[in-house]
């Protein structure tokens, strides 16, 4: 249970960044660079999730925090992408 603990603990900001940083987009960012902008994002989060990690003291599960991590970025983006497909295309 500890090691879920962890796992979680490390995975939520990353998550919670690309959550907002997806916000941000949609707030400010023009319909046109909302889907080019997506990969910019999953970057940002990519090294977000390195930095998390490296920064922990334990390296025990770094691969299965890194994977849960970059796993849950790919699906929050991947809805975040339909959505934006979706909102683009009705308008």
């Amino acid at each position: 249970m500890g090691l879920m603990s962890r796992t979680l603990a490390t995975a939520l900001p990353v998550w919670f960044a690309v959550v907002a940083g997806l916000i941000v987009l949609v707030v400010l960012g023009a319909r046109e660079v909302w889907l080019p902008s997506v990969p910019v994002i999953g970057a940002g989060a990519l090294l977000l999730t390195f930095l998390v990690q490296v920064s922990l003291q334990s390296k025990d599960g770094l691969v299965r925090r890194m994977q849960v991590s970059v796993t849950g970025v790919v699906v929050i983006l991947a809805v975040a992408s339909l959505a934006m497909l979706l909102t683009a295309s009705g308008a």
